[in-house]
């Protein structure tokens, strides 16, 4: 199997398609047609069966800016978006199974959960069910280890790690400047 790398520019109502190594080009109208109408064409050009031809796209350009980049941006942080979702689904729950372990009632959870009582007992019933999650376990238990806040570092293709951020501390030169504004 071969791959080729294509890119990818918007001209007008079509993508235009170049496929550098057969000094060739094609077009599709819609983007989701890009990949198919790339190995039509080489395979077409080299003479091999179109399932032996691959495509990686190396670069969309509209308006004369690479797409790429921006989309990757915006993959990762709907990774994270998804990775802190989970998070806060987990910490409510758990907070909700430890309100109500103690005895604190629904309709107060609800208000401090700030989410309908009904849904209270849904989380207090999925809690001893659902284990936490690692860094989870690490956020309930941080506030009693840490007194400063704390920040979730996420990396692509790495696990989320917790830092505790130290307070700044002010200089003298900035208490005398208050001083002077006052």
């Amino acid at each position: 199997m071969t791959n080729y790398e294509v890119a990818v520019a918007r001209e007008g109502r079509w993508w235009m398609i170049e496929i550098p190594e057969l000094d060739g080009l094609t077009q599709a109208r819609r983007l989701d047609e890009v990949e198919k109408m790339a190995r039509e064409y080489i395979a077409v050009t080299v003479d091999v069966p179109i399932s032996q031809v691959t495509v990686s796209i190396s670069g969309v350009k509209v308006a004369g800016q690479d797409v790429l980049e921006t989309k990757a941006l915006v993959d990762d942080l709907r990774r994270h978006a998804k990775q802190l979702d989970d998070l806060v689904a987990e910490l409510t729950r758990e907070f909700a199974s430890a309100l109500s372990g103690a005895s604190v009632p629904v309709r107060d959870v609800s208000k401090m959960l700030g989410v309908s009582h009904q849904r209270v007992s849904q989380l207090v019933q999925a809690a001893p069910k659902a284990q936490p999650s690692a860094l989870a376990k690490v956020l309930l238990t941080a506030r009693t280890a840490h007194r400063n806040d704390l920040v979730v570092h996420l990396k692509a293709g790495q696990a989320p790690q917790v830092v505790e951020v130290q307070p700044v501390k002010k200089t003298t030169a900035a208490k005398k400047s208050k001083a002077k504004a006052s």
